[in-house]
């Protein structure tokens, strides 16, 4: 979220931040790998920082987070592809869930012919 759209806090959200800070000083650490992440994710470049990141939450102490960076670690280089590649599979994925609707409300009902044409004839 960039600044202009970021949500402003008010003094007393602000207060309440800071004591929470102060008494899980591990919110802070994990506040960091979640912006980290997300500005990985958000600017699409490529992905030189990956590497930086998945040592860093590997490092931090969250099982959480090191569970998450293995992850990304064992598909590198689809997480790289993902990360460098202005392209997205958003409308193919859409296009799947649609179908899946489909067949969803026909459970029972019918085969695969009378899917094809309920596919094809639902925009």
């Amino acid at each position: 979220m960039d600044h202009a759209t970021r949500p402003q806090l008010t003094d007393d959200d602000r207060t309440d931040l800071a004591d929470t800070r102060s008494r899980c000083p591990d919110l802070d650490t994990v506040a960091d790998l979640a912006r980290g992440i997300a500005a990985l994710v958000r600017h699409q470049g490529t992905g030189q920082h990956l590497d930086a990141w998945i040592d860093r939450a590997r490092h931090g102490g969250f099982p959480e987070t090191r569970g998450f960076a293995a992850g990304l670690a064992s598909d590198r280089d689809a997480v790289v592809a993902g990360l460098s590649h202005h392209w997205s599979s958003g409308p193919v994925e859409g296009q799947v869930n649609r179908i899946k609707t489909i067949k969803r409300q026909m459970y029972g009902r019918a085969n695969l012919d009378l899917l094809r044409k309920r596919v094809l004839t639902n925009p």
